[in-house]
């Protein structure tokens, strides 16, 4: 018997920036408008998909270490530099996702960036969506 596969209801595919060249492998439609939001923007001077790696602590009492790709990466015009995380509004507060926060958060502190949580609310008020 032919085992059948769960149908995914993300949006998924390749897309290919026209500003850094570079091809995407989004995992969300949300993904690919912020990507060619981006690629409009002046005020973006460049972006990586996925090219942050943190590590955080999974669970507190095994120590397991987990890695964290936030989405985006994003370097601005005037030298702002974010890290962009898309998520649906009901998932922000979930467990997993305020520890990758947490983790994100000390990384920008490092790294003189900001972190950004966006939900279907703040990328409709950017004119993502």
């Amino acid at each position: 018997m032919k085992k059948r596969r769960k149908k995914s209801h993300y949006h998924t595919g390749k897309y290919t920036s026209t500003k850094t060249g570079a091809e995407i492998s989004y995992r969300s439609g949300w993904e690919l408008e912020y990507c060619k939001w981006l690629d409009e923007n002046p005020n973006v001077k460049t972006y990586l998909y996925e090219g942050v790696v943190i590590a955080y602590v999974n669970n507190v009492r095994s120590r397991d270490l987990s890695r964290y790709y936030p989405d985006f990466f994003v370097e601005y015009v005037d030298g702002r530099k974010e890290l962009i995380e898309i998520k649906p509004q009901r998932k922000v507060e979930q467990k997993k996702v305020q520890k990758k926060a947490e983790a994100a958060r000390r990384w920008c502190q490092e790294h003189e960036a900001s972190y950004v949580i966006l939900t279907e609310i703040e990328l409709k008020l950017l004119g993502v969506m």
